[in-house]
């Protein structure tokens, strides 16, 4: 191989390994958003009364801001091939994260949660895949 081949090989792993740390950085600053946004959602729906318009605007303002800090992972996961993705950035956005936002109780969680793997099953997914998606989830629930 010879020295440019070589260089224009580094050059392009270093590309891939910047755009990979680029989207994994900005999804865990995301996250940490999604984080506290979540904690304040809850906190207005059992400590508030909800019935209060403004404890309503406030939980509809929250849920925007969630659905565009999960966009914005999106953008950032697709701004990287699906080939050079490491294992870190496909656990961005977090479903059941998701699921709290919607205010979906814990028991319909794992519920809906089997009813993906069944599904994935159908699909032609392995066991193996089954079993490390429910890894996965059991870790976010965590």
């Amino acid at each position: 191989m010879d020295e440019e081949t070589m260089t224009h090989s580094d050059e392009q792993q270093q590309h891939l390994t910047s755009s990979l740390q680029k989207a994994l950085q900005q999804c865990e600053l995301v996250q940490n958003m999604i984080d506290i946004s979540i904690s304040s959602l809850e906190g207005l729906r059992t400590k508030c009364a909800t019935s209060n318009d403004l404890t309503q605007q406030e939980i509809r303002t929250l849920e925007g801001k969630l659905v565009k800090y999960f966009s914005r992972q999106l953008s950032c996961k697709r701004r990287v091939a699906s080939e050079e993705r490491s294992v870190e950035l496909d656990h961005f956005p977090c479903l059941a994260h998701w699921f709290r936002i919607v205010n979906i109780r814990k028991d319909i969680t794992q519920l809906a949660e089997d009813q993906v793997c069944e599904e994935l099953g159908r699909f032609g997914a392995t066991e193996e895949e089954c079993a490390r998606l429910n890894a996965a989830l059991s870790c976010l629930r965590k």
